[in-house]
C-alpha cells in the first residue's frame, strides 16, 4: 500500500475516533441534561400540589380527600400529568380536564415504599405505551402525618424524538467527515509528497545515466520536504565532488606510475636486447640497473605514499599521546641530511616542548615538509627548521628560499597530484602527495598548516599542533637554558 494511501486511511480513521468522541460526549451530555431539566420541572410541580388539595379526617381518624388539582398552566407546565395516592397507593385526585375515564399509574411497590418511607423517588416507566419520567413524593399534613404519595409526570417520547434526530445527524455528519478527510488527506498528501516522487525519479536517472550533476528543483515551502530536498541536493553535491576527486585520483596516479613503469621496461629491453646479442656493455649495464633502482625507489615512494592516502581515506587514525616535539624535531633534522648533501639546515628549537601526537606521524611530517624545501632551495642555500612552544600549542616553522609560490597557487598546494609551475620547471621527482600526506597527519593531531610564499624569495610552511599538558616547575616548565640554534650541515 502506497503512502499517500496509508496516509488516507489513517486521516479517515483518526477522523472517526474524534468524531465518535465528540459526538458521544455531546450526545450523552444532551441526554443527561435534558433529563435533569424534567426532574427540575417535575419536582416544582410537585411542590405545589398539596396546597390544591383538601383533608378532610374523621372522627374515627379516616382520612378524606376534597377538592381535585388545579388544571396546570400550559404554558409552565405543558404535558405534565399529577396523580394523588393514598397510603396503599390508590388514585384519589386528578385534574378536572382529563375527563373521568382517567387511569392512574401504577405505582411499583418498592417506589410506593419508598415514598411512604418518606424519601423522593424519580425513575422512569411507561404508560399508556408511552415511556414517561416519573416523581414520586411523600404528601403529608401540618403535623407530619403520612396521607399519601404525588406522582408528577412527563412523557418523553418528545424527548426521545429530539435524540434520535440527534443521533442521525451525527451518523450522517460522521460519514460526510469521514469521507471528506479521506478525500482531503489523500489530495494533499499527494501534494506533499510529490517532491518525493521527484527525488525518486531523479535517483533512478542518475542510477542510469552516472550523471551526478542533476539536482532536484527546490521548493520554496518552508517545511520538511524542502529540507529533504536540499539535504538530497548537499549530498549529490559531495557526491559528485567525490566521484570527481575519485577520478582525478586514478587519473593522476595513472600518469605518475605510468612513468617509472614505462622506464623500467624501457631500460629492462634495452639490457635485454644485449643480452640476447651477446655485448653486454658493462657501463650501459651499470646505468641501466641504476635507472631501474631509482625508478623502483620512486615507485615504491609512490604507492607507500598511496597506500597512505588510502588509509586516510578509509578513516584509519593513528594513536595519540604525549611526545616531544623539540627531540623529534632533532631526530628528523639528521635524518633530512641525508636526503640532500648540497644544502644547509637550520634548526632552532626555542625551549622543550610536549605535544600530543604519534612520533611516527610527526617525524614524517617534518621529513616531508624538509625534503620538499630541499626540492625547491637552490643548491648551497639553507633551510630553516624552527620550533616553538606557545601557551597551548606548539609551532613547527619550515623555511626554504626557492622560487616561492605564486598567490593563486598557493591554496592548492596540499591537494592531491597538485604540483605548482616550480616542480614543473624544475622537473622535480615527487608526485604531488606529499604536502597532501602532511595534511592529514596534522588534521589526525588536531592542528592547522598553513604556508605564505613570496616568489623570488621563499616559502614558509607553518604547523600549530596542541600541546600537551605537564606539570610546570618553578621556571615555568622551561629549561634553565634554552638551546642555542644549530646548524646541521650536509656533511655532519
Amino acid at each position: 500500500m502506497s503512502i499517500r494511501a496509508r496516509i488516507a486511511l489513517l486521516s479517515g480513521f483518526l477522523t472517526f475516533v474524534i468524531l465518535l468522541g465528540i459526538g458521544a460526549g455531546v450526545y450523552f451530555f444532551l441526554q443527561r441534561s435534558l433529563n435533569q431539566e424534567i426532574d427540575r420541572r417535575l419536582a416544582s410541580v410537585a411542590a405545589g400540589v398539596p396546597s390544591a388539595i383538601g383533608v378532610d379526617k374523621s372522627a374515627d381518624g379516616s382520612i378524606t380527600y376534597v377538592g381535585l388539582i388545579q388544571s396546570l398552566d400550559p404554558f409552565a407546565s405543558p404535558g405534565l400529568y399529577v396523580q394523588v395516592t393514598d397510603v396503599q397507593g390508590v388514585g384519589k385526585a386528578r385534574a378536572p380536564d382529563v375527563g373521568s375515564q382517567v387511569t392512574y399509574l401504577t405505582l411499583p411497590d418498592d417506589v410506593l415504599r419508598a415514598t411512604l418511607a418518606g424519601r423522593t423517588v424519580v425513575y422512569t416507566a411507561e404508560f399508556r405505551d408511552v415511556p414517561v419520567r416519573v416523581l414520586s413524593t411523600p404528601l403529608v399534613d401540618r403535623q407530619h402525618q403520612m396521607l399519601g404519595t404525588i406522582q408528577t409526570v412527563q412523557p418523553l417520547d418528545s424527548m426521545h424524538k429530539t435524540l434520535r434526530t440527534l443521533r442521525l445527524l451525527f451518523m450522517a455528519g460522521l460519514g460526510f467527515g469521514l469521507l471528506i478527510a479521506a478525500i482531503g488527506a489523500y489530495i494533499l498528501s499527494g501534494r506533499s509528497l510529490r517532491p518525493l516522487t521527484g527525488i525518486t525519479n531523479t535517483a533512478r536517472r542518475i542510477g542510469r545515466s552516472r550523471d551526478l550533476s542533476e539536482r532536484l528543483e527546490l521548493p520554496r515551502s518552508n517545511d520538511e520536504v524542502q529540507d529533504l530536498v536540499e539535504t538530497f541536493n548537499s549530498m549529490l553535491d559531495r557526491l559528485d565532488d567525490a566521484f570527481t576527486a575519485e577520478r582525478r585520483f586514478v587519473s593522476d596516479a595513472s600518469h605518475e606510475l605510468r612513468t617509472p613503469l614505462t622506464a623500467l621496461r624501457g631500460n629492462a629491453e634495452i639490457l635485454l636486447r644485449q643480452i640476447e646479442m651477446g655485448s653486454v656493455d658493462n657501463t650501459d649495464a651499470v646505468e641501466i640497473l641504476t635507472d631501474i633502482r631509482d625508478e623502483s625507489e620512486r615507485m615504491g615512494r609512490l604507492v607507500q605514499n598511496l597506500l597512505t592516502l588510502a588509509r586516510a581515506d578509509v578513516g584509519w587514525r593513528p594513536d595519540l599521546g604525549p611526545v616531544q616535539l623539540d627531540q623529534i624535531a632533532l631526530d628528523s633534522a639528521r635524518l633530512a641530511t641525508r636526503i640532500s648533501s648540497t644544502h644547509q639546515l637550520d634548526v632552532e628549537i626555542e625551549d622543550e616542548v610536549d605535544v600530543i601526537g604519534n612520533a611516527d606521524q610527526l617525524k614524517q611530517l617534518m621529513l616531508i615538509l624538509l625534503d620538499n624545501a630541499f626540492t625547491y632551495t637552490p643548491d648551497g642555500s639553507a633551510v630553516s627548521l624552527v620550533v616553538t612552544p606557545h601557551d597551548d600549542k606548539a609551532e613547527i616553522l619550515v623555511h626554504d628560499s626557492g622560487p616561492g609560490i605564486p598567490a593563486e597557487q598557493l591554496e592548492r598546494i596540499f591537494d592531491r597530484f597538485f604540483r605548482g609551475e616550480a616542480a614543473r620547471d624544475r622537473r622535480a621527482a615527487g608526485a604531488g602527495l606529499g604536502l597532501a600526506i602532511a595534511r592529514w597527519i596534522v588534521d589526525c593531531h588536531n592542528g592547522t598548516i598553513d604556508a605564505t610564499s613570496v616568489v623570488g624569495v621563499g616559502t614558509t610552511v607553518i604547523v600549530t599542533l596542541p600541546r600537551a599538558e605537564t606539570p610546570e616547575n618553578g621556571d615555568g616548565g622551561k629549561l634553565e637554558a634554552p638551546p642555542q640554534p644549530i646548524a646541521i650541515g650536509a656533511g655532519e
